[in-house]
């Protein structure tokens, strides 16, 4: 179980209706988590594809670094990992 704490940014935090939240996860690996988180908190259309993978203009930080720079999803999160999710993009006009 890991424990971290998720940062909801720009679009992203409007859509999740909070700016952050503590996360408990059976798995370690970024990806799995993340998929845990938005859809729990109802984001996947704005931060990952229909792959799976990482949407093009979101943005999915860990520890203040990109994701793709510290394993991409098949990084491993330990308990007090700060993960941030930013769509910076609005949705309408």
């Amino acid at each position: 179980m890991v424990k971290v704490t998720v940062k909801f940014m720009s679009i992203a935090r409007q859509r999740a209706g909070t700016g952050g939240v503590e996360f408990s996860s059976p798995r370690d690996r970024l990806g799995d988590v993340l998929r845990e988180i938005v859809k729990e908190y109802k984001i996947a259309d704005i931060i990952l594809n229909k792959d799976g993978e990482v949407r093009p203009w979101a943005r999915v930080l860990v520890n203040g670094r990109s994701q793709q720079f510290v394993g991409g999803l098949d990084a491993e999160l330990h308990d007090g990992d700060r993960i941030a999710l930013i769509y910076p993009y609005t949705e309408n006009f």
